[in-house]
């Protein structure tokens, strides 16, 4: 215990005799904080459905969607990207098929249309090959 406040008081005595506080010292090492938001989510069951996700986030530094089935089975998702930055606008789509249960969760980033520098529009259309319970969740982190 002794030890401990000695090397604290230590420390402190260091940062004072060379001009600087210990809220500089921290606030210099600090970095940006990421923030993952939820932009939408979808539950849906039956035979042949498909579950669409569809939401804004500003300044995105990623999005991803999370996809899985019960029972396991494979899933086909359709994405796309409308970002936009001022006048300058993009968007990028694809698919893919991947094979997804309540115990294998597949997450695939959704390529940005257009930096992060604005605000972006992912959409996500996922379709069951089977009849089971459908989940879809779309995130992003800015």
């Amino acid at each position: 215990m002794f030890t401990r406040i000695a090397i604290t008081a230590g420390a402190a005595a260091l940062l004072v005799a060379g001009g600087i506080t210990a809220a500089q010292a921290t606030s210099a090492n600090s970095v940006s904080t990421v923030h993952t938001l939820n932009i939408g989510n979808c539950t849906t069951e039956g035979e042949f459905v498909s579950c669409s996700v569809q939401g804004d986030i500003s300044h995105p530094r990623s999005i991803s969607a999370q996809v899985w089935a019960t029972p396991s089975q494979k899933l086909t998702v359709t994405w796309g990207d409308l970002c936009a930055a001022g006048f300058t606008s993009g968007d990028r789509s694809g698919q893919f098929t991947v094979m997804a249960g309540a115990h294998h969760k597949v997450t695939r980033s959704i390529p940005l249309a257009a930096g992060h520098a604005g605000k972006c529009t992912p959409d996500v259309l996922v379709s069951l090959g089977n009849a089971g319970r459908l989940h879809v969740y779309l995130s992003g982190k800015n």
